[in-house]
Order: structure tokens, then C-alpha cells, then sequence
């Protein structure tokens, strides 16, 4: 015959055991909702980086565009996009390398040429546009730095 007592102390144990599985189930769900920020911190990040990327590799031909290369031709340039407060930002540098027939290049004097060749690809000015954007993850204990290189060939 079962007492009051004995029902009260199953009532006690059910209770713990009840607790007990809905503190597991949460915990789980912490863990998943964590990774999930992570990974959504670490997609946006790369996101912003390959839009810099092309926005600055657009910035680096209107550059040369519209530089004075009878005096001196670009060849690279640095920036800091959305430095704040806690955050350092993406850093930007991007390099530019002329190529092309030494005789259309004469007046650029701090570029590098391929040989002379009088047809075809070497009667104009192109450019090969390196643009690196350097970060630091969000998430990563050891502060490392994450680096997206965009690489683009433009002619002039």
C-alpha cells in the first residue's frame, strides 16, 4: 500500500528529474545559438571585406585615371575603414603594377614593364590591381589577423 509519505517523495525525485532534462535542453541551446553568432559574425566579416575589396580595386583605377602619370604614377596606397572605439577596423592597401611596351610606359618612371613586343596585348596599358584588407576576427582568442587579397587585371 502506498502512503502519502512515499507519494510525496516521488513527487520530489520527478521534480529533480524534470529539472535536471530542462537544464540539459538549455544548455544545448546556449551552445547552439553561440555558434551560430560566431559563424554569423565571422560570415559578415568576410562579406565586408570582399565589398571593400572590390569597392577599393574600383577606387584604385579611378586613381590612376585620373593621376598625373607625366610627373609620377601610383603604385600603392593604404586606408582604415570603419576604425572605432574597442574595433580596429579593416585595414586597406592596395598595390598597382603597370605592364605594357616600354615606349607607351616611358613616362611612368617607378614601374615594372614586360619585355618590348610590338603586338597585340603590349600596345596598351594595363594594370594588375592587388588589394589586400586585413582584420581581426571577432571571436578569435589569439587576436589574429585575417587577410582577403582581391587580385584584377584592368586595361587602360
Amino acid at each position: 500500500m502506498i502512503t502519502i509519505k512515499n507519494k510525496k517523495a516521488f513527487s520530489m525525485i520527478t521534480a529533480i528529474f524534470v529539472i535536471v532534462i530542462m537544464a540539459t535542453i538549455t544548455s544545448l541551446i546556449m551552445n547552439v545559438t553561440g555558434k551560430t553568432v560566431k559563424e554569423t559574425t565571422q560570415q559578415y566579416q568576410k562579406e565586408q571585406a570582399a565589398l571593400l575589396g572590390r569597392s577599393y580595386t574600383e577606387l584604385a583605377m579611378l586613381k590612376v585615371l585620373y593621376s598625373d602619370r607625366n610627373s609620377t604614377c601610383l603604385t600603392t596606397f593604404t586606408d582604415n575603414f570603419g576604425a572605432k572605439t574597442g574595433f580596429p577596423g579593416y585595414d586597406i592597401t592596395v598595390n598597382i603594377q603597370y605592364i605594357g611596351n616600354n615606349t607607351i610606359l616611358d613616362t611612368c618612371p617607378a614601374i615594372a614593364t614586360l619585355a618590348n613586343n610590338s603586338n597585340g596585348f603590349y600596345q596598351t596599358i594595363s594594370l594588375i590591381i592587388d588589394t589586400y584588407i586585413t582584420y581581426k576576427d571577432f571571436d578569435d582568442p589569439s587576436n589574429r589577423d585575417i587577410t582577403f587579397h582581391r587580385r584584377t587585371l584592368q586595361k587602360l
